[in-house]
């Protein structure tokens, strides 16, 4: 194994002398005193809570519609409800990262366009589910849905790497993913509690909205802060901010 990472992995970095200076590490106050600075993060946030808010209903309600809707086994209604989600949802990060790095190479605002438009692309493919589609239609509708959504979230953690200096991000990717983890499970709870007066159908159908509404806040970061927030990572790690439009 450590002789194929030997030819396999980049050389490591020169090694610089130490000048005898302490640097003092970022605390969790710092941390949080900074991202509040930072219009971009509150996009960031308001996204990814949006996002799994409709990916935790997904994800724990689909199966169910496919048994009571096609007639299903539970088995073969877990493997279609977690199969046509997760491989799609992999052929699109893969090829949304590079399209971002392509897209990004000169002018890293650009990974916030590209997230928001392949969200506000790929929402309006769940409206399938309402009326009486059929499966293959609604299969259809899914994994084109999920396409979109792994090739936007490729753009997810290099913009907060963008945002935020080096010393914050893990409490930034932390902060948010609880934050993300608890819309979640307040969706699953509440998917159940309305399922039997709107249906299962016309809940997948609202989460539609919900990622148009994600994508359109995303667009807003675009337009508005996402340039200034980058260039104010830059000059806060002492790089300067060199920015194209």
């Amino acid at each position: 194994m450590a002789l194929s990472a030997k030819y396999l992995l980049p050389p490591p970095p020169a090694v610089v002398e130490s000048t005898g200076e302490r640097k003092e590490k970022a605390s969790f106050r710092q941390a949080v005193r900074y991202l509040l600075r930072v219009p971009s993060y509150y996009i960031l946030l308001g996204e990814s809570i949006l996002s799994e808010l409709g990916m935790w209903i997904f994800f724990t309600w689909l199966p169910l519609y496919f048994r009571d809707a096609y007639k299903m086994t539970l088995a073969s209604a877990g493997f279609a409800g977690t199969f046509m989600l997760q491989i799609a949802v992999v052929l699109g990060v893969m090829a949304g990262g590079w399209i971002s790095d392509r897209a990004a190479a000169h002018a890293p605002h650009r990974r916030m366009l590209l997230y928001a438009i392949f969200y506000l692309v790929g929402g309006p493919f769940l409206l399938l589910f309402l009326g009486h589609a059929t499966f293959p239609v609604v299969a259809f509708g899914i994994s084109m849905f999920s396409l979109m959504r792994g090739l936007a979230q490729a753009n997810d953690y290099p913009i907060q790497c963008e945002i935020v200096p080096a010393q914050y991000r893990s409490t930034g990717v932390g902060l948010m993913n609880a934050c993300a983890t608890a819309a979640g499970g307040c969706g699953v709870f509440l998917a159940g509690f309305f399922k039997e007066d709107i249906g299962l159908g016309g809940i997948f159908g609202a989460i539609s909205g919900i990622f148009v509404l994600a994508g359109a806040l995303l667009a807003l970061g675009y337009f508005i802060c996402i340039r200034k927030d980058i260039a104010r990572a830059q000059a806060w790690t002492g790089f300067g901010a060199n920015l194209k439009t």
